[in-house]
Parts: structure tokens; sequence; C-alpha cells
């Protein structure tokens, strides 16, 4: 197996789906004699979950944002690249700036793999988008999260393959009992949805607070928006539109037992304005809550049963599709669950994942 550099732009206080996938992809990989590194923004220096990365003794770097430091950057990764013998550097969210680092390191060796591994479409319209694909020339492959996104990957003649997303199941069966959905419900709701939305706009809140606002009057629905750890964006987001936090809306910090905040919600939100493959969808279906989403290139592609999909800004059908999962019997909703869980695990399994990217590797030099 060869030794894999693992380029991440990603920044979070918690591990989530994404990490926990890498994480096993790093284990099976030197379970079969390859070697794995890791190289993250330096915001990411001091969570607890790259501190116990670092702590278990697996090689982990840092690299700077903005221009001013691509000389540093491409320093630190020609450096990795001889100290640890990389064969193959496989990026996540890679903007711009990182792959012209990775560029620049890899010039002239022409020893050394690509893999782009890409999360979201590349817009030709947008100028940092058009600088990133010029310096993706330099990819081997692309491996794309859905077939949307790999319909945009086709850079300079390179082959994308589509593997969508994977989620470890068993980060979703820890809850926290003391988190009670009575104790955290409006008086008067009857019923509640969930949404993540750290970003209000792109995650498409401000549409289902407008819908709720205009719909249900009476507000006998409770909206729970997962945010980040700081509520204070979000909070700032809720009063342009509402003038104050209504009792209604109930702003969640973000948490790593985020089963516990599935258990809450009698359904499931997506209104993502643009998405690649959504881990957030994938965990519900697992969980049994009933999905409403927004039908846009990617989430439309994860087929989940049970789930309905909805025309993008129409606030009616969004409405009445909400209302139709609230109206469903208990018992066919538990059994509907039952599927769409199996449904989850047997389509997007994170052992199933690591295969097929252990896969790419090997098979690399014939792609």
């Amino acid at each position: 197996m060869p030794n894999i550099l693992f380029a991440l732009n990603f920044k979070s206080s918690f591990e989530g789906s994404f990490m926990r996938c890498i994480k096993a992809l790093a284990e099976e990989l030197e379970r079969n004699g390859g070697k794995a590194v890791y190289l993250f923004p330096e915001e990411d220096r001091n969570h607890r979950w790259t501190e116990e990365l670092m702590s278990s003794g697996e090689p982990v770097y840092f690299f700077s944002g903005g221009l001013a430091h691509t000389a540093k950057n491409t320093g630190i990764i020609k450096s990795i690249i001889k100290n640890h013998r990389i064969d193959i550097i496989h990026a996540h969210f890679a903007d711009y700036r990182l792959n012209l680092a990775i560029a620049l390191a890899m010039r002239g060796n022409k020893n050394i793999e690509y893999i782009v591994h890409a999360h979201s479409n590349f817009d030709s319209d947008n100028a940092a988008h058009e600088k990133a694909a010029s310096f993706l020339a330099n990819a081997t492959v692309y491996i794309a999260v859905s077939e949307s996104i790999k319909n945009t990957l086709s850079i300079n003649g390179k082959r994308a393959v589509t593997i969508m997303n994977a989620v470890d199941f068993s980060r979703l069966d820890r809850t926290d009992p003391n988190v009670k959905k009575e104790a955290l419900m409006a008086e008067g709701c009857e019923k509640s949805i969930l949404m993540f939305g750290q970003d209000f706009e792109l995650k498409g809140v401000d549409f289902i607070v407008n819908t709720l606002m205009e719909k249900d009057p009476e507000h006998k629905i409770q909206l729970f928006v997962a945010v980040s750890e700081n509520t204070d964006a979000a909070t700032k987001n809720v009063k342009a539109l509402c003038g104050e936090i209504p009792q209604w809306i109930k702003l969640l910090p973000a948490r790593e037992d985020v089963g516990t905040y599935f258990k809450l919600a009698d359904a499931f939100v997506l209104a993502n304005r643009s998405e690649g493959s959504p881990y957030t969808m994938i965990e519900s279906a697992y969980m049994g809550v009933p999905i409403v989403y927004w039908d846009v290139p990617g989430q439309n592609e994860l087929n989940i049963p049970w789930s309905v999909k909805v025309r993008p800004d129409d606030k009616d059908e969004m409405y009445k599709a909400i209302l139709e999962i609230f109206r469903e019997d208990k018992q066919d909703t538990y059994y509907m669950g039952l599927e769409t869980k199996d449904y989850a695990v047997n389509n997007f399994s994170l052992g199933s994942w690591v295969y097929e990217i252990l896969n790419i590797y090997k098979n690399i030099g014939k792609i």
C-alpha cells in the first residue's frame, strides 16, 4: 500500500462523519502496510479531535491560509513528501491557495500522484474556482461525491469517478438521555423539524423561517436549528428575519453526538441552495427521521426511501410536504424509519467507502 498525505482543508470544532471516515481509511491503509500523514489548516490545531490524533502518534502538520503563506506552505508539503516518502496526495476541500502550494511542491516530481476529492461543484463564473481549476490540472484523478459534481470535473480530459459519502453510524448511536424534546419545545408547539444551518443562506434556514412565519402563524411547529458552537452569528441572522428570537425557533450549539438532535425531530428538512452529498441526509435516514428536501443536484441523488422532494423556493410545496409527514400514522412512521435505516446502512457504509478509496490507491496508475 502507498504512503498517503491527506491534505484536508477541513475546519470544524468536531470531527463529524468526515474525519471519522478519513481515520478509518488511514487505519485500513496502515493495516495493509501503507502510511497516513495529515495536513490541516492552522485553525484546527487546538481542537480536541486534532489533539487526540496527534497524541495517538499520527504525523500531523498544519498550513496557513492566504496567498502570502504560499512559499511557507509549499515548503511544508515538500518536507512531508521527502520525509515520509509520500506516493499520493489526497486532497479534500482544497481551495486554490492549497492547490497552488501542492502544485508547486509537486513540481518536478513525477512520482507523486494527486487525487482531488471534490465535495462541491466548481462554478466557472466564480473567479476563485477558475483559479482552483487551473491548479487542479496536476490531478491524476478526481473523486466526486455525486454525479452532478463529476459532470463539472472533466478538466483536461482527466478521469473523474463518483464515490458517494459514507457515515460512521456508530457515531449516531450515542445520544444524551438528558436532552429532552419536551423541555425544548415552546408552549403551543405540537411538532418539530430539525435543520443544520451554520450558513443560514446556503442551508436555506432563512427560507424555512420565512415559510413558517407565513404558513404557520399560530406557531404549532417548533424549528430546531443546529449551528456552530458559537450561536452569535445565528442569533443575529434570526433577529434580522424576525426582529427577535421567537420561542418557536431554538438554536442548538454544535455537538459531537449529533444523534441527540435527530431524536428531537419529527421531520428533518434540507433547503440547501447548493449541495455536494449531504452527510446529514444519510444520518437522518439512519435515525429514522422523515426527510423533506429541496430538489437540487447532489442531495437528489441519494434516493432515500420515504423522503419527500420539493421544488426549491416553493413555500406552499414545502409546507404541504411537512404537514404530510406530520399526518403519517405513528406505526407507519416507525416501519418507514426501519426501512430508511436499512437503506442507509446498505448504501452508505463506512467499510464499503474505505474499500472503494483503497481500490483507487491500488489502481491509480491504470485510471
